[in-house]
């Protein structure tokens, strides 16, 4: 079982400073929060109950601040691994920060995986969460269609994913969001799925659409 989060260091992530978060972290006593039991800077590889590490509780901070981002870069500075942890729902921090809507954050995320290694990169945009979606499945639901086009422009081959379940497409259809899918099937190439939940495909989608 892992170790739960000090609940100072979940209180300065969420709603503290950077400045604070960063004394926190270097074992300056004085940045400790109230509710704090370390006596010690605490440690980066605990968890909150939903298994949420530090990097995913800042990454889906709502809100396009540089506060948050220098926070994120701070606790991947330290802990470099956390980029690709999955939480108890199967989300990475980049799913996290895409369902907020925050593309800074977002961009931010994608640099820093790019920086692991391309390889590495495109395994984070790769990775579906329990409900087999991607961190693109967010950016669409979110309705934002410049953070669909970084998503598509680092990995053209985003949108086949999953091969089977609800695909970008589908779900862009399905929300009524025409500007979004013909963002995905253009910048995809033709290497897009049209698959959607339970043997439906993307067609399936619009029926339903035009009957509303």
């Amino acid at each position: 079982m892992e170790p739960k989060m000090d609940a100072g260091l979940l209180a300065l992530a969420c709603s503290g400073s950077f400045e604070d978060l960063e004394s926190l972290l270097n074992g300056r006593p004085a940045a400790y929060t109230i509710g704090s039991s370390a006596t010690q800077p605490p440690s980066l590889y605990t968890v909150t109950v939903g298994g949420d590490t530090l990097l995913h509780v800042v990454a889906a901070i709502h809100g396009d601040t540089e506060d948050s981002t220098k926070k994120a870069s701070l606790v991947f500075d330290k802990a470099p691994s956390l980029l690709f942890v999955q939480n108890s729902q199967g989300d990475t921090p980049l799913h996290c920060a895409a369902r907020a809507g925050n593309i800074r954050m977002v961009s931010l995320l994608v640099d820093l995986a790019n920086g692991q290694g391309v390889n590495n990169a495109k395994g984070l945009l790769e990775t579906q969460n329990k409900n087999k979606q991607t961190a693109l499945h967010e950016a669409v639901r979110s309705g934002d269609n410049d953070m669909v086009k970084l998503f598509m422009g680092v990995n053209p081959q985003l949108a086949r994913f999953p091969e089977q379940g609800t695909s970008p497409l589908y779900l862009a259809i399905l929300l009524e969001n025409k500007i979004i899918a013909n963002t995905l099937y253009e910048l995809s190439g033709g290497a897009i799925s049209y698959s959607g939940p339970s043997g439906q495909n993307a067609l399936h989608a619009a029926v339903l659409r035009g009957k509303g």
